[in-house]
């Protein structure tokens, strides 16, 4: 008899779970300057940077803000363009996709020498590497964010992403850069092995710089080349991705993002994206991957030695 009352308490705790509604006014409320501010910090530190952009920010969310991303509650009264309602996790994981706009601008800013003059065979190389993602991002997406977006998939991604990179600093070392421009030359078939590279970032924590670096590597640009093809991969996916999230949201952008908080991320996210994007040009060609490849290990070992001894990433 026992077992069977506590049955019924557990389903009875999940049916009021399964219907549980904030205000849109609340959850408005959760999207502070700060969060804004602590966000665009994080957004545009780690765009660029091979250490992962989305698992940093999943990370922010938890240790740093402790936002409430309860997949069980949402907006009460706030559905999106196809009439499903909004989960408070689906409000917090597009607003991440959407503060990338800030890092976009912050490329145009760095690499204006390309919009301003665009060239047709770097446009057609960027299009071709950005194909191969966005394809499978498609196909994926719904599976990706339902078992994917965990703490503990992006620890170990940070993790076995930085020996990867060890490893790859081992295969190709550093040589003299080509004093042509490498984008110039980049062909067709190399463009498109940068573009599956390019497909192991929908694991978050994986880092979608860290695989246009890599499959640039492997494909035989120099370590600034794989940088700036990488900028210009990632101008066309932020593109598309914030896009698609923002559209996809329609009415429930406004119904849930506040108008200041959001502009102050996207300046913020502007203003650190376009100082990293520079400093790792330099900093590549000079050291390679060393740092970010250490970084990540000792990040990445360290979430999972805490999740193992204490459990507080479960």
């Amino acid at each position: 008899m026992r077992p069977l009352c506590c049955l019924l308490t557990a389903l009875a705790a999940l049916a009021r779970g399964a219907g549980e509604e904030v205000s849109a006014e609340a959850t408005r409320g959760e999207f502070t300057l700060t969060r804004a501010a602590v966000t665009g910090v994080v957004e545009g530190a780690t765009e660029f940077l091979p250490v992962s952009s989305t698992g940093h920010l999943i990370l922010a969310n938890k240790l740093v803000l402790d936002v409430n991303d309860d997949p069980n509650v949402t907006v009460a009264g706030v559905s999106d363009r196809r009439g499903n309602p909004v989960s408070l996790k689906r409000a917090a994981d597009d607003y991440l996709v959407i503060i990338q706009v800030g890092a976009i601008l912050a490329v145009v800013a760095a690499f204006w020498r390309r919009f301003r003059d665009p060239s047709p065979r770097v446009v057609l190389s960027t299009l071709v590497a950005f194909l191969p993602a966005a394809a499978l991002g498609l196909l994926a997406k719904d599976w990706i964010e339902a078992f994917l977006f965990d703490r503990m998939v992006v620890a170990w991604a940070l993790l076995l992403g930085g020996v990867a990179m060890l490893a790859f600093d081992r295969l190709y070392p550093r040589g003299e850069q080509p004093g042509h421009d490498e984008l110039e030359t980049l062909s067709l078939p190399q463009a498109l092995r940068i573009g599956c590279f390019q497909c192991l970032a929908l694991i978050p924590g994986t880092s979608r710089s860290l695989a246009t670096l890599l499959g640039g590597r492997a494909s035989g640009l120099s370590h600034a080349a794989a940088a700036e093809f990488s900028f210009l991969v990632g101008f066309v996916t932020l593109t598309a991705a914030s896009a698609y999230k923002a559209w996809q949201l329609g009415p429930a952008l406004v119904a849930v993002y506040p108008a200041p908080p959001a502009l102050l991320g996207l300046a913020v996210s502007f203003a650190v994206a376009y100082a990293t994007a520079g400093w790792l040009v330099r900093h590549l060609q000079r050291r390679g991957f060393a740092l970010f490849a250490w970084y990540r290990i000792a990040v990445g070992g360290g979430l999972l030695l805490a999740w193992s001894a204490r459990g507080w990433l479960a």
